[in-house]
């Protein structure tokens, strides 16, 4: 296992335990045969580090140099310090994993090692099991869960939308990695502190430093960006970092019907943390991120701009050894604007005119009590939330709408206007029964009040996890529990006309997993079945939704299933052959259905069985990949080649009734840096789907008038072909 791997496992079991990324390289192999502190202390001396304790936290700091049998100069007498300081807060790097929880943990050099489509690394998450993708939106499907059923945290914020091209599947990460220390990537059994969404979690932790370099400055196929952090203050240290990033992704776009565009982006971050006393934390920051893309094709033009502005404020305290407390204020303002015109007469035409505004004003308090072997979380959280919506639009979907059973001419005039409160608090506790025996039982409960014309909802969520040592190198788990997912203040379907939030929505979660490692070798894999109901309705294009204008399209339906069903199983190996190979080997298999009208119906991304596979050389100042993703293709729907003039085919009745050819992808990516006086250079390349394979998105239908009724034309549709990214990076 890796070094870092080893100081997580002594985090779940309750040592506080704080390191610099700087110090500790997520590269360092350890092999231990107990997970304990001796363990720990003999693997930091080979590296010249040690442990030690301070106001009840273990620190990693380096080793002090041999006695000389004289003592040290007054002037040199120090207290030990960390090499660098700590994202945020420190509750942040407490413990309180969760036993039973399924995550994954990416540091910033793991996230830039695996190749990824235009180098955006936060796509790592695309690559674990249980995820379904077809490589074109960076927001990962979790278990056969929708994309809005993802929770996105960074530094203890929830993030609304952090994906560029937004509009357009989200394709491009709105964070730049480069500044994050590190990723945790939760694919079931979240801990509490988590809600509101119903199938996964990336909890993002912002970088200070990790390395001797203030500033990097970039430039790539896709992005041009600059950061640079430092530290000042002796009596209250203090660190800041700032982030810009700008760039062009017009060669991410060419999976919709464009002829021209120019879908350009920025995004920015700032950053302070002060340490007040030794007890008390206080930290500030705010971002912005801006979407400006324009595409005009032959007879369609689309249009969407977006602005997002973030301001926040947090202060950590600890009153006391064992108990730990962060207050963060947070500040939301989302503006959407949205235009799309269709100059055919047919299949389609018309014009539509959205806009959308989103206020939203948080606060979250959350604390850590560590009592004898027991960990205790609690906190809550209460917002105000603010929204504007507006969506003029006549549209005439045209004659294969009205085949469908869709509503063929529409015209909108509407401009609901929420508001209101909306929060929760949650108890989480996690204790050794036994020797071998965790269990981690705990509750939420969360509520709205901004819903129109009702009442305010209420949701208590119960859930409970257990870990069973079942010998040194194999841990058992199971977490059982309901998962609530109410509509958030931005997520009022008024873009498809939609005026009422519908009821939260709730998932009950059974996941049944095992952990086995063993020296070079790690196998994790874990069962899962979900249950879905109170299920809300959702608007798709069931033939192709990769077009320009997907809210004007015939095949624009709404689905409206009474309960969902997912089930299947996650397998993952991973081994480090040497010192600089390592790699892993991913199998998921996984059935996600609908129930829609009283029948079973796939889900369009219900890929039954997927592999992953990637293999990583590294070795001092040269990083190179291959990574290989096959899974089975995804579904779509056929109509009939001739249908009878009068004739309406219900959609439920072809949904998702074809399958796609099957999904592959190989990626490469290589890195060198070069170390020049105070400076270091790097440059990378990175090749998603090497081959050029065709993957399939879709299909899209010609209708033609014929004697009797409509001839119906099937055309396949592909995806991204070739994608090359190259950049250089200068540190100093």
């Amino acid at each position: 296992m890796s070094l870092p791997e080893l100081i997580r496992l002594l985090q779940q079991q309750g040592h506080l335990i704080l390191y610099s990324t700087g110090l500790v390289s997520s590269s360092w192999q350890v092999s231990v045969d107990t997970v304990d502190l001796d363990a720990l202390e003999q693997a930091l001396h080979l590296h010249q580090l040690e442990l030690r304790k301070q106001e009840g936290v273990w620190v990693i700091t380096r080793a002090e140099p041999a006695a000389t049998g004289l003592p040290p100069p007054a002037a040199m007498r120090a207290e030990p310090t960390v090499e660098t300081v700590i994202v945020t807060g420190s509750i942040h790097h407490l413990p309180a994993v969760g036993p039973a929880s399924t995550v994954y943990t990416y540091s910033a050099e793991e996230m830039a090692a695996v190749p990824t489509l235009a180098s955006d690394a936060l796509r790592v998450a695309l690559r674990l099991p249980g995820i379904s993708s077809v490589g074109v939106s960076a927001k990962p499907r979790i278990r056969g869960g929708l994309e809005d059923e993802l929770l996105v945290i960074q530094d203890g914020v929830e993030l609304m939308e952090p994906f560029h091209l937004a509009d357009y599947h989200s394709a491009y990460s709105a964070i730049d990695y480069h500044t994050i220390e590190s990723l945790d990537v939760y694919t079931g059994g979240f801990p509490a502190r988590y809600g509101n969404r119903m199938s996964g979690v990336m909890d993002i932790r912002n970088l200070w430093r990790d390395d001797d370099y203030d500033t990097d400055i970039g430039v790539s196929s896709f992005a041009d960006f600059i950061n640079t952090r430092g530290e000042f203050g002796v009596q209250h240290p203090a660190s800041w970092l700032l982030s810009y990033r700008q760039g062009d992704l017009a060669k991410l776009t060419d999976y919709i019907e464009t002829k021209s565009g120019e879908p350009r982006y920025k995004d920015s971050t700032a950053r302070m943390n002060i340490a007040l006393t030794e007890k008390f934390d206080v930290s500030f920051g705010g971002a912005y991120s801006q979407d400006d893309i324009d595409f005009k094709g032959e007879t369609e033009r689309a249009s969407s701009h977006i602005d997002t502005w973030y301001l926040w404020a947090g202060a950590d305290w600890q009153p006391s050894e064992a108990l730990r407390n962060r207050m963060t204020l947070s500040w939301l303002e989302f503006e959407r604007k949205k235009e799309q015109r269709s100059f055919d007469t047919e299949p389609k035409g018309g014009f539509m005119d959205y806009r959308q505004k989103i206020q939203r004003l948080a606060l979250r308090n959350d604390w850590n009590l560590l009592h004898g072997g027991t960990l205790l979380e609690f906190g809550w959280q209460a917002e105000y939330n603010a929204g504007d919506y507006s969506n003029t639009s006549v549209i005439d979907r045209g004659e294969l709408a009205a085949i469908l059973g869709n509503q063929q001419l529409i015209a909108r005039d509407i401009s609901p206007r929420p508001d209101g409160f909306s929060g929760g608090a949650y108890f989480q506790a996690e204790w050794q029964l036994n020797s071998r025996l965790t269990m981690q039982p705990s509750v939420r409960w969360d509520f709205q009040d901004y819903y129109l014309q009702r009442d305010t909802e209420y949701q208590v969520s119960p859930r409970l996890g257990l870990a069973y040592d079942i010998n040194d190198s194999t841990l058992g788990r199971l977490s059982v529990g309901r998962f609530y997912q109410p509509e958030g203040i931005q997520e009022l379907q008024a873009v498809d006309g939609l005026t009422q939030f519908y009821p939260p929505q709730h998932s009950d979660q059974v996941i049944a997993g095992i952990e086995w490692q063993r020296g070079r070798f790690k196998f994790l894999g874990d069962g899962y079945y979900k249950r879905y109901g109170a299920q809300k309705e959702r608007f798709e294009n069931i033939f192709n939704p990769f077009v320009l204008l997907p809210e004007m399209e015939p095949d624009r339906v709404g689905l409206y299933p009474s309960k969902a069903l997912v089930k299947g199983f996650d397998l993952d190996g991973s081994v480090s052959f040497n010192e600089p190979l390592s790699g892993h080997l991913r199998y998921s298999y996984m059935d996600a259905r609908d129930r829609i009208d009283g029948q079973w119906l796939d889900r369009r991304w219900s890929q039954r069985h997927t592999v992953n596979a990637d293999m990583i050389w590294q070795r001092d100042t040269v990083t190179l990949s291959l990574a290989v993703t096959w899974h089975s293709g995804w579904h779509t729907t056929v109509l009939p080649e001739f249908v009878p003039m009068g004739t309406v085919i219900p959609v439920q009745s072809v949904l998702n009734n074809t399958g796609l050819r099957d999904y592959l992808s190989i990626d490469i990516g290589a890195r060198k840096s070069w170390e020049l006086g105070s400076a270091r250079v790097q440059v990378y390349a990175d090749i998603s789907n090497l081959t050029g394979r065709h993957n399939q998105a879709g299909i899209d239908f010609d209708i033609q008038d014929v004697p009797g009724g409509y001839e119906i034309t099937p055309d396949q549709e592909t995806l991204l072909g070739r994608v090359i990214s190259l950049g250089v990076i200068l540190s100093f």
